[in-house]
């Protein structure tokens, strides 16, 4: 069975960073600048940079975790199999959340756990420390988006806990200018170009799900 394509990780998290990401995490972002207050240009990058630090890690933390309960679960060729069936399922139906929006989107996206993380969030705002302000920019990793789900089901395929880890940490990577220029990026697109930007990262995560899903039924025929 083929590996998980990095081409493929990377096209997904780079076109869904110029409109999922940053509009999924808005919330976060602007909480982010209420830490800004006073700061210079320099220092304001700064912080910027340690608070994606912070994402990314939160990124990472998942990837191993779901990396090492892919390990646990794939016995053999067989059990490995169903696990690219079963989860190239779900890949496609969160594309499909995802393409199609809608109720199906509020089931991927929970927005009782979503309240809960911002929550956590607002909580760090009490005291505007460094440590808090880094805690904020990990909350943001924890953040429910079917995004990340994708990402971290590719993780659970690859079975392996460092290479979920890299997959995420490429996911994060990929995401990184979006998050830094926000401001800029986001207002200098076009609502259409975001728009087919997100569809066509959808429209690949469904294939891609449909494709793994095939692989697993091939594997135990």
């Amino acid at each position: 069975m083929q590996d998980i394509s990095l081409y493929t990780v990377i096209a997904v998290a780079f076109m869904s960073s110029f409109s999922h990401c940053v509009g999924m995490c808005s919330g976060f972002l602007s909480l982010q600048a209420l830490f800004f207050k006073g700061k210079s240009k320099r220092e304001i990058l700064m912080l910027s940079t340690l608070y994606n630090l912070a994402r990314i890690f939160a990124y990472v933390v998942l990837g191993a975790l779901f990396g090492a309960f892919g390990a646990a679960i794939s016995f053999g060729l067989q059990a490995r199999g169903l696990i690219f069936f079963i989860v190239g399922l779900v890949i496609a139906f969160i594309g499909a959340a995802l393409l199609f929006r809608g109720e199906l989107l509020k089931f991927v996206e929970n927005e009782k756990a979503l309240n809960f993380v911002v929550k956590m969030a607002k909580a760090r705002l009490n005291n505007k420390n460094l440590i808090n302000f880094l805690l904020l920019g990990f909350l943001n990793g924890l953040l429910p988006c079917g995004v990340v789900y994708y990402f971290l089901a590719l993780g659970i395929l690859s079975a392996n806990f460092i290479d979920s880890a890299l997959i995420m940490l490429v996911f994060a990577l990929c995401t990184l200018p979006a998050m830094l220029l926000t401001s800029f990026i986001f207002n200098a697109l076009s609502e259409k170009f975001k728009k087919i930007m997100f569809e066509m990262s959808a429209v690949i995560m469904i294939v891609n799900g449909i494709y793994l899903s095939f692989l697993g039924y091939r594997a135990n025929v």
